[in-house]
């Protein structure tokens, strides 16, 4: 099974997956990294400690995607 890392970037702020995990296919890890980046975010945008989170996925050292998540508040 191919090894996916899960780098997280959070304000430029980066947090690289030095062990990462295995996946049977590509779906699986993309889903994986959808999941992370939201419950990562949901956190971070509550506390208030980030408006941008990207988790930047690489498959056996190699990037393989990128899921980024912004929130964006406008008051009225």
């Amino acid at each position: 099974m191919p090894r996916f890392h899960f780098d997280i970037h959070e304000n430029g702020r980066l947090i690289p997956d030095e062990s990462g995990q295995e996946f049977p296919d590509v779906n699986d890890a993309r889903k994986e990294a959808v999941l992370t980046g939201a419950s990562i975010a949901r956190d971070a945008f509550i506390a208030g400690s980030a408006h941008r989170v990207v988790v930047d996925v690489r498959a056996e050292g190699v990037p393989f995607l990128k899921v980024s998540i912004t929130l964006e508040v406008q008051e009225a």
